[in-house]
């Protein structure tokens, strides 16, 4: 399938760069367009009607992860440099780009300036500017950029003063787990108040954790590959307790809708039907996926997404065309454009496909 397929106009696409509570809006009055398949219909509402379309016995799964800060300062020599976390790799490694005026060579270590017990050692060389290293312990490198780190961003424009001030504006009502190096933004939509009216409704709540990585903070999303079958996404951490595996045992077996809040919700839980059959019981688990998601796909835990309005010639865009429909997810951004005045990306509108 033809990458060129997946493109519209971006010329006026509206991309903010603050969450909506920064720019003196709530969470939930942002616009949504509701795609049904079933009917080959599209809405233009907004998104506190999203309660609307949701039945009791759903369950809505969301991801609890949050967005950390990314670069640390690290003692090298008689000096100090900076490290910008740009994902975590399988292995136990990490991608970062240094901020350094002199020459570094592979095994170099170097010392937290905030956290004595945190060490680094560069590995090799990538391309772009990048190395990959090793934290140790590794642990404690999410504690480190919890509580000392600063936000260095090419692809986040963030203002630092409200990162460092308003930090709750820029994550979920329900997030409690630090590790994404992007914000995991579709769960963004939600107030507190319509996740209870949500909950009141008969609608079950289940979360698991997708911490989005070098996915998203190396621009990978963006297909350069000619056919989309020939672009590949980067590896990202996920976990699946023992609850959430229940309650989506549970809500298959009762033939109940699965509501999955993001794409990496989505990723998530159909990496764990990999190679399987549907039906199949969902085991708690620590893990990693690559999982590649385009037309053509087979899902088997997911009945209903709701997602942000991404870019052009993206793998989220095409991943939503898997589900939605090819032919009725870009009628519905040529509408968008069309109409004219939706927000993109991380902190605009959203898309709800039934």
């Amino acid at each position: 399938m033809r990458t060129e397929d997946f493109d519209f106009d971006t010329g006026t696409r509206v991309m903010p760069a603050d969450p909506v509570e920064l720019r003196g809006r709530s969470r939930e009055n942002g616009r949504m367009v509701v795609l049904d398949r079933s009917t080959d219909s599209i809405e233009h509402t907004v998104f506190s009607r999203i309660e609307d379309h949701l039945r009791p016995g759903d369950l809505l799964v969301l991801n609890d992860s949050y967005m950390l800060s990314n670069t640390l300062a690290f003692r090298h020599g008689d000096g100090t440099l900076d490290l910008n976390v740009y994902g975590h790799e399988p292995d136990g490694a990490t991608i970062v780009k240094i901020t350094a005026g002199q020459r570094l060579s592979p095994g170099t270590a170097l010392t937290s300036v905030d956290d004595d017990q945190l060490t680094c050692t560069l590995i090799e060389p990538q391309p772009d500017d990048l190395w990959k290293v090793r934290f140790e312990p590794a642990e404690r490198l999410i504690e480190a950029l919890d509580q000392y780190g600063r936000r260095v961003d090419e692809n986040i424009h963030l203002d630092p003063t409200s990162w460092r001030t308003k930090p709750d504006a820029y994550r979920s009502v329900y997030a409690r787990k630090p590790g994404s190096l992007e914000i995991p933004s579709a769960g963004l939509h939600f107030s507190k108040e319509l996740l209870d009216r949500v909950a009141a409704k008969g609608v079950e709540l289940a979360y698991i954790t997708l911490h989005v990585g070098a996915t998203e903070v190396l621009a990978v999303r963006h297909i350069s590959a000619e056919n989309v079958e020939d672009h590949e996404v980067r590896p990202e951490y996920f976990e699946v307790g023992a609850e959430a595996a229940e309650q989506l045992n549970r809500a298959m077996a009762e033939r109940r809708r699965v509501v999955a809040v993001g794409t990496t919700v989505m990723r998530t839980l159909e990496s764990l039907m990999v190679g399987k059959e549907p039906g199949t019981t969902v085991r708690p688990q620590t893990n990693w996926t690559d999982l590649y998601i385009y037309p053509g796909f087979r899902f088997k835990v997911i009945d209903v997404l709701l997602t942000n309005l991404h870019r052009p010639r993206s793998s989220h865009i095409v991943l939503t065309a898997a589900f939605g429909g090819k032919e009725l997810v870009m009628r519905s951004y040529a509408e968008i454009i069309d109409k004219g005045g939706y927000e993109f990306d991380m902190f605009g509108d959203s898309m709800l496909i039934l």
